[in-house]
This record gives structure tokens, sequence and C-alpha cells, in this order.
């Protein structure tokens, strides 16, 4: 307690002290003229209601430093800033941001100086910058639109059933509130619609996923040569997120999953989010590991992944297993383009895999050639967006898009997954990656 009570007399007098030393507004990625693009666009997308997006509302003691919400940052610029409130009006094009300039937060200088009124407007290029407190009579004005609402965030339901809107179920606590306030509100989840928004990068939001790539290489690297039997899996976490300061980037985009033996199984790996030592384990010789790493860089992530076998070895059954993964891996790589569809991919992974059928000599390969080959086994096989987050990615694919190739499999109580960035171009894609081995050979080499 008495940590604590030193804690709130040292935040006191940081509140007593500052009133007009607040952080101005950090420069940002993209230019004014982008980022009023990016709602320009996603008025006419939601031409028939109001986009709402919410600044993270939340500060967590434990974190290396603080991460905005991807949909807030993507359409504001701003990185610092906490429960501010964007409303994109899709009837009259115009933006509307919520400010609370009496925020503790803020009048503690640990946020942007960002006052209401036309200076404010002026540069950050939004149409209006008001105070907090506008907002009611702004929902009040517009009572029975469709509000479209996306959060970057993976969360339970925060309130029992009973109590949240019938119509809006997963609704964030803060619109359950708008909901029930105002009854003739209608909300509608838009996260999928954003995310395709957000798809297609610009240069500078390139050059930020090649240097996130760059570093994730290098964490990659690391986390192999941690892997060894009776290492902890915490242990290969700290080498990754090690390896990522080192690299340059501003740490882990997500936290390391170097699940071992039945933790790499899916759905398994996702419990991991909801227990308290995120499945750790100590790691015996003749599981395989799915590492799968990511560094951030200007907030945005990499993601990069391989199957490592603890005791530095693949057995005979997994290197026959895995070569066979990596040729279908690499069946379906060589399609990405502009235009191909995920289905399109899939088919010539499944080709590849139904070509080593007769050759195949291990129960292991065998079995997973039959499962892996038909699209309802393997439901977590998936190409994703990475951008800011990892978003769905939408048929068919677009130039100027960041996508993982992301194959996820099991067989006989073995995980087996491959990862790497693609960007994609009009005629082809680019590795984001390279540099990472593929072969049995190659990433046992690696690990010593």
């Amino acid at each position: 307690m008495r940590i604590w009570g030193i804690a709130i007399v040292a935040w006191s007098a940081v509140l007593q002290a500052q009133t007009s030393s607040a952080r101005p507004l950090a420069a940002r990625l993209e230019p004014d003229s982008v980022m009023r693009g990016r709602r320009h666009r996603a008025a006419q997308v939601f031409s028939d209601g109001i986009l709402l997006l919410r600044a993270r509302p939340d500060l967590d003691l434990a974190a290396d430093g603080f991460r905005q919400d991807a949909f807030f940052y993507y359409y504001t610029g701003i990185a610092n800033t906490t429960g501010d409130v964007l409303a994109i009006d899709g009837k009259t094009g115009a933006s509307w941001l919520f400010v609370s300039p009496d925020r503790p937060m803020r009048r503690a200088g640990l946020e942007p100086e960002l006052l209401p009124g036309p200076d404010a407007a002026t540069r950050l290029g939004v149409e209006h910058v008001v105070d907090g407190a506008e907002l009611e009579p702004f929902l009040s004005e517009r009572a029975g639109a469709l509000l479209y609402y996306a959060e970057d965030r993976i969360a339970g339901q925060e309130m029992p059933a009973a109590l949240v809107s019938h119509e809006a179920p997963r609704a964030p606590l803060w619109l359950q509130i708008i909901l029930s306030r105002w009854p003739r509100f209608t909300a509608q989840d838009a996260q999928m619609r954003v995310d395709s928004l957000m798809a297609v990068q610009s240069d500078r939001e390139q050059a930020a996923l090649r240097s996130a790539a760059t570093a994730t290489v290098v964490a990659l690297n690391a986390g192999m040569r941690a892997i060894r039997p009776n290492a902890r899996q915490r242990q290969v976490e700290a080498a990754v997120e090690d390896a990522c300061w080192g690299a340059g980037a501003h740490g882990s985009a997500f936290w390391p999953w170097a699940m071992a033996g039945e933790n790499a199984i899916f759905p398994r790996p996702f419990s991991s989010l909801g227990v308290y030592d995120h499945l750790d384990t100590t790691m015996r010789a003749g599981d395989l590991v799915r590492l799968d790493v990511g560094c951030e860089w200007e907030h945005y992530g990499g993601d990069l992944g391989r199957t490592v076998p603890v005791s530095g070895h693949y057995d005979d059954a997994q290197r026959e297993t895995w070569t066979i993964f990596v040729a279908a891996y690499q069946a379906g790589a060589r399609l990405l383009k502009s235009g191909v569809t995920v289905d399109q991919v899939f088919d010539a992974w499944r080709s590849e895999l139904l070509r080593h059928r007769a050759s195949a000599r291990t129960s292991l390969a065998q079995h997973a050639i039959d499962a892996w080959s038909t699209r309802e086994r393997v439901p977590f096989w998936q190409v994703h967006t990475t951008n800011l987050r990892a978003g769905f990615a939408y048929s068919p694919l677009q130039a100027g898009t960041t996508i993982n190739f992301e194959p996820i499999a099991s067989v006989d109580g073995q995980a087996f997954f491959l990862e790497d960035m693609y960007l994609i171009t009009p005629s082809g894609s680019e590795l984001l990656t390279p540099g990472v081995p593929y072969s049995a050979a190659d990433i046992e080499s690696a690990m010593r």
C-alpha cells in the first residue's frame, strides 16, 4: 500500500505542475492528404450511417508502452491519446473528433496538446475537432441512424446478456451505453469492411512493413536457436522479444507463440491468451514447436513462423511430412498475385499434396495428405492481411496488399505450420521475409 501511496502523491504533483506542457502532436506516418483520403473513402463505404471509432481507453501498467487502437490510428494518425472518439458521418462526408482536454492524462502532459477548435482541425485535417461533451448533442441530432463500429481487440462478453442490446450483443461497452441512451440507434460490426479499406497500403506503410519484416526474420532465427530439449517456452519467448528490440523494432507486434507438442495443435494456442502462464511448458525431445513471431515497426507488425523440432532433428516421419508440407506451401505461394482468389491458392496447395500421395512412405505423411487435401479438415488454413493488425484477406487479392500465407494443420497429434509475409504485385508477389530456412536440413542447421 505504501508503494501505491507514493505513486499517488507523485501523480498528484505532476498534475499540479503542468497545464500547458502537454506533448505536441507527434509527427504522423502519413501526410494530411492521405488521412483525408482515408476518411473520405470510409464515408463513401458507410454512406448510410456513421462510423464510430474510439481511441483505446485503457492503460496497462505491465505493458512496454501504449498501443493505440489500430482503426482509430489509421484514420487519425494520433498514437498517444485515450478515449477520444472519431465519427465519420457517411451522409455529409464530414469527420468529427471528440476530445476531452481536461482528462488527467492530457493535463499531465502524457497525451498530445489537442484543444478543441479550428487550430486542431487544421493541424489534423479533420473538419471538426470539438470538446468531448459535444458527442451527446451530435448523437441526439442523429438518433435513429445506423452506427458502424470496429475495435482492434479480442474481448469476451463485457456485460451479462440480459444487460446488453439484443440487436448488437457483441458491441463494446461504450457503444452499449449509447444504444441504451438512444434506443432508436442500430449498430453493426464493421470490422471486416474496415479491414478491407486498410488492405491496400501506401508507400510509407509498405516501408514500415518491410522494416518490421526484416526485424522479424532476425527474431525468428533467434527463437529457433533457443529451442532445445528441457528449455522452457518462456525462454524462447524472451529470446524472440530481445531480438526484436536488438533489431531496432519496438518490441514484438504480438507476444511470441512458441507452442510445443499438443499446445501447438489448433485451436489450443488461442487458449494461451486467457491463461496466466501463456501455456508455458518444458520442451521435450520428439515434439514439434509452432514458432510464430512478429516485431513491430512504426505501429506496423511483422508475422512469420516455422515448425521447429525440439531435439534439433526431425524424425523420419516428421521429416517426410514437413517436406511435403513445404512443397504444398511453395506451390500455393507461387500463385500469389493480384486477382488470384484464396480458393485458387488452396487448390494449388491441394494439388501438390496429392501429387505426393503415391510416393509417401510413412503413415504420418499419408494421413496428412489425406486430411490436408480437404478444406473442411484444415479449418485454420488461412491467408490474412498484415498492416496495423492482422485482418481478413479478401478475394481476389489486390496489388499493394501485404498478406501472410499461413497454412495451419495437424495430424496424428502433431502440428505443422509455416508462414511468410508477401507484398502482392500485379504480376506476382514479393517475399518480405527472406533469410528463413524452409527445408528440414536447413532448419536443423539454423538451430545450431
